[in-house]
Parts: C-alpha cells; sequence; structure tokens
C-alpha cells in the first residue's frame, strides 16, 4: 500500500512537470510575429504612421517595453492584452526578431525641417543617449528611421507626461520643445 501510493504520488508529480507552463513547447518568431504584424508588419516595418517600426530596434529595449506593457507600467488598450499571454522565452524571441530584420526608410520627410530638426537633436544632446547614428543601444531605442507620426506622439507623451516609463530621462530634455521643434526633430529622424 504505502509503495502503492509513492509510486501514485511520483506520477502525479511527474504528470505536473510535464503539463506545467514553463515545460511548454518553445513558440517560433513566426507563430508569435503573427499576432503582431497587423499593426507592425510581418517584417517589423509598420505601414501605418501611427505605429511604430519595430525592425533593427535594439533587442533589450523591445524586452523592457513588452515588460512595461506586461506589468502595466506602459499601457496600451491594443498592446496591453497582446503582451499579457507572452512569457519570457516568448518576449525574447520577439525582440531577437525584430532585430534582425531590415528597417526601411521613410518617405514623406520635408527636408527643411529636417534640417532644423538636426540642429535641435545638436543643441539638446540626443546623441548622448541615443549615439551618433541615433540608432541606440541596449535599452535606449533606435530613432533613426521609426515613424514620423509615431516619433512626433512618442516625444509629446513624454513631454505632456502621458508617457512615463523612461525614469524621468526624456521629460528633462523633451518638457522645453514646443510642437513645432517636435514635429522638426520628427522629421529629422524619420529621414536618417
Amino acid at each position: 500500500m504505502f509503495r502503492a501510493t509513492i509510486i501514485s504520488v511520483t506520477c502525479f508529480l511527474g504528470f505536473l512537470t510535464i503539463t506545467s507552463p514553463a515545460h511548454s513547447q518553445a513558440k517560433s518568431a513566426q507563430e508569435l510575429v503573427g499576432a503582431c504584424a497587423r499593426c507592425h508588419g510581418t517584417d517589423g516595418n509598420s505601414s501605418s504612421g501611427q505605429y511604430p517600426s519595430l525592425a533593427r530596434q535594439n533587442q533589450e529595449y523591445i524586452i523592457k517595453q513588452l515588460h512595461d506593457f506586461k506589468s502595466g507600467v506602459r499601457s496600451n488598450g491594443e498592446m496591453s492584452p497582446l503582451v499579457g499571454v507572452l512569457n519570457d522565452e516568448d518576449i525574447i524571441t520577439l525582440a531577437k526578431f525584430y532585430y534582425e530584420e531590415h528597417i526601411v526608410r521613410q518617405r514623406g520627410i520635408d527636408e527643411d525641417l529636417a534640417k532644423i530638426g538636426k540642429d535641435i537633436a545638436k543643441e539638446h544632446g540626443c546623441a548622448s543617449c541615443h549615439q551618433a547614428n541615433y540608432r541606440g543601444a541596449g535599452p535606449i531605442p533606435r530613432l533613426s528611421r521609426q515613424k514620423r507620426v509615431y516619433l512626433e506622439k512618442t516625444m509629446k507623451d513624454f513631454r505632456d507626461g502621458n508617457r512615463t516609463n523612461d525614469n524621468g530621462l526624456k521629460t528633462t530634455v523633451m518638457d522645453v520643445l514646443s510642437d513645432e521643434e517636435v514635429k522638426a526633430l520628427s522629421h529629422f529622424l524619420s529621414g536618417m
């Protein structure tokens, strides 16, 4: 009787191990990207300016943003429910996939505004964090070739306190910029 109980308990624990979420089969990038493609494109190049392009975005940055959406530190009605089902391995797989994709050059850039934006970026030292080529590094996002409309909205959100998951780093830079300066900066960064 005692031996049968031990075998039953051992089998039950083995069943729990096999069926636990920690041991679920890893999903491929293609399986995961399906839910993301509607907004961010199948290759990470968004077809709409309101959504960011994720192609060539830094892996650490994507990982941080997905964790922020998942934890509620960053809130978005579209993203939060989708990210909620991802585990850490899924998040790493997505970040690696998008980083390896090629980002396309943005269209519709006003060259005169871009020149003004370049001066604004230099004056405010944007390259000190985002690097000289504005490709960022580690948890600092790539801004070059990002969707202009998305960049403009995001910069305003940081400036106006509607987005705060940067530990206050952008607020001090962004809070002095006018709407016109933000627009010029977005043309410069998108056109790089």
